[in-house]
């Protein structure tokens, strides 16, 4: 695995370009009575994945995990449904994180039985119980893997008796006993491609006010090169150009203007 690493004391990023990690998180409340008392609880499902080439780890809440082929993951409807999910709600596919210090007080019991230190930050779907009534939350979850995500290299795939075994457990979820899981995914299919869409545009605006940025001050940079432009007037330009927001991130360009030549400037504006 190709991997590029950074961090603190608590956590290392990992980030590793020919392995994708994905993972759906579904959050939904139950209501109840005990005693003749009301109560409210969580409960979680999940679906975890790794691809590496055409390896691919998957780990079900209350059914285990698998090592497959990408192949058979596309030719299991159920499978493929929430591994497309999790495409649109992970961010960066390539980012993983290790927990250096296990905290237990950070992942909840209900969701996972054991230890876990390899995460990745993705949306995650909420609501009731009710697939009308969900809704995706932006970057709130971790799903935890099970594994060293790094270990997936060398691991073999799992045998046709584990496969077997893994089918039936999976086979006695309530969404596929019920027969609730076409009309279920359909809802869930759309609201998490609503959810997608909406990111991939501020993305898009994103990318297109730091592309307006740039163009901006280039421009100020080959004004600059003329001879009677003053520096004060570049700034007085550059101030009503670019955003507050925005201006740690170019004031130091602009500071230097007068000491490089154009093309230096306009190289530094283009990488920054």
């Amino acid at each position: 695995m190709n991997s590029a690493t950074s961090g603190n004391n608590l956590y290392t990023y990992h980030i590793i370009t020919n392995t994708e990690f994905t993972g759906v998180i579904d959050k939904y409340k139950v209501h109840g009575y005990l005693h003749n008392t009301e109560y409210c609880s969580n409960i979680y499902d999940y679906h975890l994945f790794i691809k590496y080439g055409d390896k691919v780890y998957m780990d079900v809440k209350g059914v285990g995990d698998i090592v497959i082929s990408f192949n058979e993951l596309q030719k299991n409807k159920y499978w493929k449904h929430y591994y497309d999910l999790s495409l649109m709600l992970t961010n960066n596919k390539h980012l993983i994180i290790q927990d250096l210090e296990y905290n237990s007080n950070y992942i909840d019991p209900y969701i996972y039985k054991e230890k876990r230190f390899w995460s990745i930050n993705t949306a995650y779907i909420d609501g009731s119980y009710d697939a009308k009534t969900k809704n995706v939350v932006d970057n709130e979850y971790n799903c935890y893997y099970k594994i060293n995500p790094h270990d997936l290299e060398n691991m073999n795939y799992s045998s046709s008796q584990k496969l077997n075994n893994f089918k039936i457990i999976y086979m006695s979820r309530y969404e596929i006993r019920a027969k609730i899981f076409d009309k279920k995914s359909s809802y869930y299919y759309n609201f998490v491609l609503d959810y997608f869409l909406s990111y991939m545009e501020k993305e898009v605006d994103e990318l297109s006010t730091i592309f307006e940025d740039k163009k901006n001050l280039i421009n100020l940079a080959v004004l600059n090169d003329k001879e009677d432009i003053n520096s004060d007037i570049i700034m007085i330009i550059y101030n009503n150009l670019v955003n507050d927001d925005r201006k740690l991130k170019y004031d130091h360009l602009i500071t230097q203007l007068e000491k490089s030549k154009r093309l230096e400037s306009i190289a530094q504006i283009i990488a920054a």
